[in-house]
């Protein structure tokens, strides 16, 4: 079988990578921050095939067969947006700021910003709704080698972690780095190759989008795919708040770049400011092109889907849409190229989360409370990537829901936890420790209230109003310092 061998030969090529990186990795800066001398290409490389996972393949490929194209144009133009800020407005301040203080962890810089406590808050957060996040990309990478290689979802699971476990402990992130290069151009080349071959599969953009507009879908006529605020899950559709729900959604997955520690870590990874300057130009760039193609094919689903199975299906769980394109229109060899980069895109962003929720585990809790040599340090860390692995793993064997809702919630969470308070550490001189410690804990609550009262209600994503009481919070926390500093 062509598509078991292409990814047996990836797969022994990533462990060959953290073996050989292994033997340069010679302390903590390097297991950490690959000794901060990353090059362009492997920062916005790493950067893209980080924050591109197997959702962004399956959930945010596939839930374009349900809302159509708004949901293609917001998510595209959200995700290019914030890669431009990301760059311009969080890179260069971060990189001199980690400098400065010798962090090598976010929540480290929240320590010597603002205090221990923030930083212990801020590892707390990571460590919990990263497993979340982590379980999402274990059920995507679980289905989509079920369906295409029809192994069984717990053996494909097992593949999947052991693999990143084993490369990521060893080789630390100068492995992780170097792996998602090689990751970010399959990535890439997979989500065009599959963009390109649809587009010519239906006779061209001009025909294929002719013929969209004329077929049946589960609403109407094929045109409702090109209209603002007329799809969505049918529960949104009947509350009336589709465009509620399309906006805040595509937001909160989009804005995530400006905050997310296994992003914007690798600003600090960078060699220098001109690594960071070229890299605002190129990886823009890169994530505006996948995302243009990938995004786009959920909604010619109904172009191919419904010639070989029931559409029905696909609108329960749209997840599955992507490796039944795939699997129609390509032959077995290139087959497995894309197979590998849905693969790739998995494995890229779980290394990078477990290498984020491992080091902050051991620097940000365990250092907060003990103190322990260089290489101590080094190999609690190299266990605690196999202990966080394993953890989200045995959670994914019964997923609690589908990839892009999961998805959303844990950027929700992460994103109004670390945004203001981020901006805070890179922009005010005179930033204290309550306000940014009680935007974060008010924010994370609110995220988690609105999911579970509110958002059934008003199909707004958490995102909003976590971000709203973060600011709120934030605001009103620093003016009572202030005048509290005040002499009378």
């Amino acid at each position: 079988m062509i598509e078991l061998a292409v990814l047996i030969v990836y797969l022994i090529l990533m462990l060959l990578i953290g073996v050989y990186e292994y033997r340069k990795t010679k302390g903590v800066l390097d297991f950490y921050l690959a000794g901060r001398n990353l090059g362009v290409l492997l920062v916005s490389f790493s950067f893209f095939a980080t924050y591109f996972s197997t959702a962004a393949f399956l959930g945010g490929g596939g839930f374009g067969f349900v809302a159509g194209f708004q949901w293609s144009a917001f998510l595209t133009f959200f995700h290019i947006l914030f890669a431009i800020i990301a760059w311009l407005v969080i890179a260069p301040p971060m990189k001199r700021i980690a400098e400065k203080y010798g962090s090598l962890t976010i929540p480290g810089i929240f320590g010597m910003s603002f205090g221990r406590a923030s930083q212990i808050v801020s590892a707390i957060v990571i460590l919990v709704f990263f497993q979340f996040y982590m379980v999402s990309i274990y059920k995507g990478a679980g289905n989509l080698l079920e369906v295409m290689l029809g192994i069984d979802y717990k053996t494909a699971l097992i593949i999947t972690v052991a693999v990143v476990m084993i490369y990521t402990a060893i080789g630390g992130f100068r492995a992780v780095v170097v792996t998602d290069f090689i990751q970010g151009v399959l990535i890439l080349a997979g989500g065009i190759a599959l963009f390109v071959t649809l587009i010519a599969y239906l006779g061209g953009p001009v025909n294929a989008i002719e013929s969209l507009k004329a077929a049946e879908i589960f609403k109407g006529s094929g045109e409702n795919l090109f209209k603002f605020g007329e799809l969505a899950p049918p529960p949104i559709m009947n509350a009336g708040m589709v465009i509620p729900f399309i906006l805040s959604l595509t937001f909160a997955i989009s804005i995530a770049q400006l905050a997310s520690p296994q992003l914007v870590i690798r600003f600090v990874a960078a060699k220098d400011e001109r690594v960071i300057r070229k890299g605002a130009i190129l990886t823009p760039i890169l994530i505006g092109i996948f995302a243009l193609c990938v995004f786009s094919i959920g909604p010619f689903g109904w172009l191919i889907i419904p010639q070989y199975d029931d559409p029905v299906k696909y609108l329960k769980n749209s997840d599955l849409v992507i490796p039944f394109i795939a699997m129609k229109l390509f032959p077995a060899g290139i087959n497995a190229l894309l197979l590998t980069a849905i693969v790739a895109a998995a494995m890229s962003t779980i290394n990078s989360l477990v290498h984020v929720i491992a080091t902050t585990f051991t620097r940000d809790l365990i250092g907060s409370v003990v103190s322990v040599s260089e290489k101590t340090e080094l190999l609690i860390t190299r266990i605690s990537v196999f202990a966080f692995a394993l953890i989200p793993m045995i959670f994914a064997i019964n997923p609690p829901d589908i990839i892009v809702v999961i998805v959303g919630l844990s950027f929700s969470v992460i994103t109004s936890a670390f945004l203001i308070p981020l901006l805070s550490a890179l922009y005010d001189p005179e930033a204290k420790e309550k306000p940014a410690l009680a935007s974060m804990i008010v924010s994370v609550a609110v995220c988690i209230l609105w999911y579970m009262y509110f958002y059934r209600t008003y199909w707004v994503y958490p995102v909003i109003p976590g971000v709203l009481a973060s600011i709120i919070v934030y605001g009103v926390t620093a003016k009572v310092k202030r005048v509290e500093a005040v002499p009378a």
